[in-house]
Formats: C-alpha cells, sequence, structure tokens
C-alpha cells in the first residue's frame, strides 16, 4: 500500500490539473467543492487514483470524499471493495488518447499542460451564462422584429392614406333599435363566464422530472430533466435517491436553476435495481415528481 504522503501529493496534483488551479492553494482540509470539483469531477478523480494504486474506490468511498484528506484516506485506508465484474475487462493495452491540436491548457505557474490529462468533465457547463446568453439572444430577436414590424405598418399605412383608403364614410344611423331588438339582442349575447370558469393567471406550472432512460447498466450515465417553476432560476437543487423500503438519501450531485426553474443533471450509480430520482430545493423543500430508473 503507498504511503500516505505519497498518496496526498498525488491528490494535489489531480485537483490542481482536474480545477486547472495552483498545487499551493491545495491544502489537505481544502474542501473539494469549495475548489471547484463537483460531482461528476469527484467521480472522475476517483477514477484515476483508482487506476495509479489499482484499487476500486466503491461508490459509499466516492460519495464520503468531501475533502482532499478523505480523498487520502479513501486510498490508504482502502476498504477492499473490487470492481463490478461488468467493469473487469480484459487488459490490452492502453488506447491512444484523442487530443485536440487546440486543447492545451497552462498551469498558473506557466507550465504547460498536456490536453489527455483532462476529461470532457473538467470545465462544467456554466448553466446560468448559458440561460442568460439564449435570453440576450432572444431578446435581440423581438426587438429586431418589432422595429421591422413597426417599419411594415407605417409603409403600408402610407400607401393606404396616398390611394384614397385610408378612411370610410359610413351612413349615419337615421333610427334606434325597436324595444323588441333589444330584448331580443340582449337575449341572444353570449354569457360572460364566471371568474371561476377562467383560469388564473398567477397559477404557478407544477415541477416536472422525466429521465433520458427507464433502464441503464451499472456505472452508465443518463440524464434527469425539468424543472421546479415555483424556484425561478439560481436556486441551488439537489438530487436525491430512494430505495424500496427506504427514505430519500442526498445523492452527491448538486446544480443551479436555469430560466423559469429548469434544470438537467447528468448521474450515474453501480448500485443495482429499481431506484426512484427526484430533485429537491432544500430551502423551500419544493420537489419534482419521482421517476424510477432501473439499474442493471
Amino acid at each position: 500500500m503507498p504511503s500516505e504522503g505519497e498518496v496526498r501529493a498525488t491528490v494535489v496534483e489531480l485537483v490542481a490539473r482536474l480545477t486547472r488551479s495552483d498545487p499551493a492553494t491545495v491544502a489537505p482540509t481544502s474542501r473539494l467543492k469549495d475548489l471547484g470539483i463537483d460531482s461528476l469531477l469527484t467521480v472522475e478523480l476517483a477514477d484515476e487514483l483508482g487506476r495509479r494504486y489499482d484499487v476500486y474506490l466503491s461508490d459509499a468511498a466516492v460519495d464520503a470524499m468531501r475533502t482532499v484528506e478523505d480523498a487520502v484516506r479513501s486510498v490508504v485506508h482502502h476498504d477492499g471493495a473490487t470492481a463490478p465484474r461488468w467493469a473487469q475487462v480484459p487488459d490490452v493495452g492502453a488506447a491512444a488518447p484523442s487530443v485536440s491540436p487546440t486543447a492545451t491548457a497552462t498551469a498558473a505557474d506557466g507550465e504547460a499542460l498536456d490536453a489527455d490529462a483532462f476529461t470532457r468533465h473538467d470545465v462544467p457547463i456554466d448553466s446560468q451564462r448559458f440561460f442568460s446568453g439564449a435570453m440576450s439572444t432572444a431578446l435581440t430577436m423581438i426587438v429586431v422584429g418589432a422595429i421591422v414590424g413597426v417599419a411594415i405598418g407605417f409603409g403600408v399605412s402610407t400607401v393606404l392614406d396616398s390611394a384614397g383608403l385610408g378612411s370610410a364614410d359610413l351612413p349615419p344611423i337615421s333610427t334606434s333599435p325597436t324595444a323588441d331588438e333589444d330584448e331580443e339582442t340582449e337575449a341572444t349575447s353570449t354569457p360572460t363566464p364566471s371568474p371561476t370558469d377562467q383560469p388564473s393567471e398567477d397559477a404557478t406550472p407544477e415541477p416536472t422530472l422525466a429521465a433520458s432512460a427507464t433502464t441503464v447498466p451499472p456505472g452508465q450515465r443518463f440524464t434527469l430533466s425539468g424543472a421546479i417553476p415555483a424556484v425561478g432560476a439560481g436556486a441551488q437543487l439537489r438530487v436525491q435517491v430512494k430505495d424500496a423500503g427506504s427514505d430519500w438519501d442526498d445523492f452527491p450531485v448538486t446544480l443551479t436553476t436555469g430560466t423559469d426553474g429548469s434544470f438537467s443533471a447528468e448521474v450515474y450509480t453501480s448500485r443495482t435495481g429499481a431506484r426512484e430520482w427526484r430533485l429537491i430545493e432544500p430551502t423551500t423543500g419544493q420537489a419534482t415528481p419521482a421517476v424510477t430508473v432501473t439499474i442493471g
């Protein structure tokens, strides 16, 4: 088993690479979340540690990795977990990584880092910036459309006025309707719907949740997407999972809502069986309906 100091140095190196930060800023007591390591990057960190020290870090070990020191202990005090059968593949040699010509990063000290040292999860999607850009584009299109519509309307009005079609002379009303006509008109008029028949403009849409697949193999990622309109944009949501006969338990994935409380989260687990999933806003207790995804 490697020494604690050796593993700590490796963890600091990997965290610095995954977050593109200075290794000097990575302390043993630093929280991985504060350093920019989200749930997906935590899985990547665990996978790389497993490859380097020839160990398999179980879901429980990954879930317990909150600080740098937790990651060190997961290797030094390994719980003896072994990879599931589906993940045990023959060693056929390392495949050559596919590296983009422009995929080069630079460390804080100026040293160039190889692009194959990072995975596709190294730069998480900034959902707030994405939705903000989308809203700006939509508003620009609306403003341009309004300007074009006003210009077209003004041009059509000018043409009609020049052709003498801008107004029409209507004959004066010489007689007033009789009492019988008034009664008939009143009797045949469309009744005004009661307030209860009209939908409330203040009604908030119900939360929604959908899974990209209802059955997936252990360890395969799937997407949970939907919206909690009541919480709006910028709310912090937590993914929760529930097994048969148990209560809801927090899953190590959090995310921020976009426009109208929308969200999309990519998760995976190696624990088999039919598992229920939902997202919840812890402060208000607003939660989505549950969806069932069978693992295995």
